[in-house]
């Protein structure tokens, strides 16, 4: 039996979310002068991520038994879990918008240069967000994330504010097709880059969900630049 399409997301997602855990501080640096932010082996904020073998996805069943008998039930994958709540097909943001601080942003698609290095929005331009192209859109089952600058030397930038918005309020992502996914805000966390959670943030669902994800605490030149990752996680609760 051939993986399920909720294995294949969750290997090709965890193959890339290192990659995309090393954009975040490295969209401030970019800003003042840094450029390397090459995911995953001189990523130096991304955390460690374990090797795909060592995660609890169930292994692919066998082709059969012996002479043609069933394979045995117990070594069958584990079915996907039913999905939960609203889904949208596949549509690309175009911009987010958090009345509660007053957050209105144009969003971009960002991906993965030809060196395997994040692209990030143009640093010249801090009040764009830049959505992963290669994970799900909002709306899609599934995380999808969407990166920002916290501030560049023109002062605040997109998601200086992300920081300050409360559990249950509403984040609105406006869509290509021209649709508006609506989110409910679960919470907002902030992590040193050293436990930055790979796994919470880019981890396979079975439902829909976003993640804004931004710079935080201290900013420290000699160690790199800011010292935390400030993430934000919602749900998708409708859409107009």
């Amino acid at each position: 039996m051939a993986d399920t399409p909720f294995v294949r997301r969750f290997g090709r997602r965890l193959f890339l979310a290192a990659a995309v855990a090393a954009l975040v501080c490295g969209i401030v640096l970019a800003v003042i002068g840094y450029q390397d932010h090459r995911p995953p082996a001189a990523a130096r904020a991304a955390p460690k991520v374990a090797a795909p073998a060592a995660l609890p996805l169930s292994p692919a069943a066998p082709d059969g038994g012996a002479a043609g008998r069933p394979a045995d039930p117990a070594a069958a994958p584990a079915p996907s879990p039913p999905v939960e709540g609203p889904i949208l097909a596949r549509s690309e943001p175009v911009a987010v918008d958090i009345a509660e601080v007053g957050l209105h942003a144009s969003v971009i698609a960002v991906g993965l240069e030809p060196d395997g290095s994040v692209q990030v929005p143009p640093p010249d331009n801090g009040r764009k967000a830049g959505w992963y192209n290669q994970g799900p859109t909002p709306g899609e089952i599934g995380p999808a994330v969407v990166v920002g600058h916290l501030d560049s030397q023109s002062g605040p930038a997109v998601f200086f504010d992300v920081g300050r918005v409360h559990p249950g309020a509403t984040v609105e992502v406006r869509r290509a097709d021209q649709s508006t996914a609506v989110f409910t805000v679960d919470t907002v966390e902030r992590y040193a880059k050293s436990e930055f959670p790979t796994l919470r943030v880019y981890g396979d669902l079975n439902k829909a969900e976003l993640r804004l994800i931004t710079c935080g605490g201290d900013y420290d030149p000699a160690n790199g630049g800011y010292q935390d990752n400030t993430v934000l996680y919602a749900h998708l609760t409708g859409s107009h």
